[in-house]
Parts: C-alpha cells; structure tokens; sequence
C-alpha cells in the first residue's frame, strides 16, 4: 500500500513539474545582461505583483518600469519618456507571472527548461533557482543570441511600486 501511494504520489509530481513562482512574487534584484561573453545591460530591478521598474546602469542610464498597463520607457540622454500600452511582451515579465510551461533538466540548482509557446521570442529557455531565489537565465532568442541573465543580491521585499515621470521630460506616446 506504501508502495503504491509513493508511486502515486511521484507520478503526480512528475506530471506537472512547470516552474512556479510564489504569489505574490515581490524582490529586488542587481540584473546583469550579457551575449556571448559581452555585457548587454546592468542595472537594478524591483519586481511587485506583475509590475516591475528596472533601472539601467550600463550602457547608459535607462529606466523601463510597468505600471498600471503601461510600460514607460524613460531615456535620461534625450530627456523623454516614451509610453506604450503594456502588451505582455517582456519575456521575463511573462517568466515570473508564471506563464511558461516548463519541465525539470539537470543541474546544481533546481532548474526548468522553458517551453515556447507560439507567441515566445525565444526558442529554448532555462531558469536556475537557488532555493525560491530567482539565480540565473540562459535564453536563445529567436535570432539565434545567446542571452544570459544574472540575478545578484536578490531580496524579497514588499513595498509598493510608483513611477513618475520626471519633470521637464517630453512625453511620447506610442500605442
């Protein structure tokens, strides 16, 4: 009877091993972005509820934040702020709103192979996590780069999030 229940209990595991996130999922996290050995971006991300603004230290001073339905884009050289109606597209926005199918592939950590859907701008995926902290992603995007993502300093934290534009910006809108 152990026996069995145990079976039963590793076949349900098995069955549905997709990555998910805890609800709500709120940190902070030093981003580092690099291709092929290059650094791509580093900066600095605070993630609450499905809502993110990640400020770009490298290569240049840069905020992306998504609030309330839109996605701000906010250019410190050109002194603008360009606004989009948020359409779900940033890959790991979708990530940590657990939006991926995924199943488990071997490594130190516990880690996910991601499966695309037909809307991905990826075609293969893998997430490391270190115990319920996000540790790293290693993407091949649909033009064949080769992405890796590293989280540092991963805090889980709870307050709020608010983005407003700074004055005397120019304000684009883009929908």
């Amino acid at each position: 009877m152990r026996l069995l229940f145990c079976f039963f209990i590793s076949f349900l595991v098995q069955s549905n091993p997709n990555i998910s996130f805890k609800k709500p999922l709120n940190f902070n996290a030093d981003v580092n972005i690099n291709s092929e050995g290059n650094s791509i971006s580093n900066g600095a991300m605070l993630f609450r509820n499905g809502t993110f603004i990640y400020h770009l230290t490298s290569p240049y001073n840069q905020t992306i934040a998504v609030v309330n339905g839109k996605l701000y884009v906010q250019d410190d050289d050109f002194q603008q702020v360009i606004i989009y109606n948020n359409d779900q597209s940033f890959f790991l926005q979708d990530l940590l709103n657990n939006e991926f199918e995924s199943e488990d592939f071997p490594c130190p950590n516990t880690c996910f192979k991601l499966k695309p859907n037909q809307d991905s701008t990826f075609e293969e995926a893998l997430v490391s996590l270190n115990g319920e902290v996000l540790d790293w992603i290693r993407l091949v995007d649909i033009k064949d780069q080769r992405i890796f993502v590293k989280f540092e300093n991963f805090k889980f934290e709870s307050s709020n999030i608010t983005y407003v534009v700074p004055q005397n910006y120019e304000i684009i809108n883009n929908d």
